[in-house]
């Protein structure tokens, strides 16, 4: 006989099937399949998608945002933001465009940070050096 939940051969006299733990049903109510009914496995269909951005990205046809850069980027990238006035437009187009790769714009976000800390810091220390400076001349 076989297990009505997953279709392995049971011995006739078994309560559980060894495969599954499935409980046999006794007497008449027992189903007793041969191997000229079919027996049906419950599997649960697998969806699969079709050709998506994904799986476009994953065959190399398209490059994702989220590749790793080389070197050669990770320089190109500083040589362009120390440019004055062309390093902070680049900056702001690669932190807040929507088309740049993820690592460009952690860069760029990160650069714009250490930036606007640097100009904080050097607007404290100039004012406590101007202070200091103009104590010192004012006593003369």
């Amino acid at each position: 006989m076989f297990c009505k939940n997953c279709g392995a051969t049971m011995p006739s006299d078994g309560k559980f099937c060894e495969n599954c733990g499935a409980a046999a049903l006794g007497g008449a109510s027992q189903q007793i399949y041969t191997q000229a009914q079919p027996v049906y496995n419950q599997v649960q269909p697998v969806y699969t998608q079709p050709q998506s951005y994904n799986q476009a990205v994953g065959s190399g046809l398209v490059q994702s945002n989220r590749d790793p850069l080389s070197v050669g980027n990770y320089i190109g990238m500083f040589i362009l933001s120390v440019i004055p006035v062309v390093g902070i437009i680049m900056l702001l187009v690669w932190a807040f465009g929507s088309s740049a790769n993820l690592n460009k714009k952690n860069y760029a976000r990160a650069t714009l940070i250490l930036a606007v800390i640097g100009i904080v810091v050097s607007i404290i220390f100039g004012g406590v050096l101007a202070g200091i400076l103009q104590s010192l001349t004012s006593g003369y």
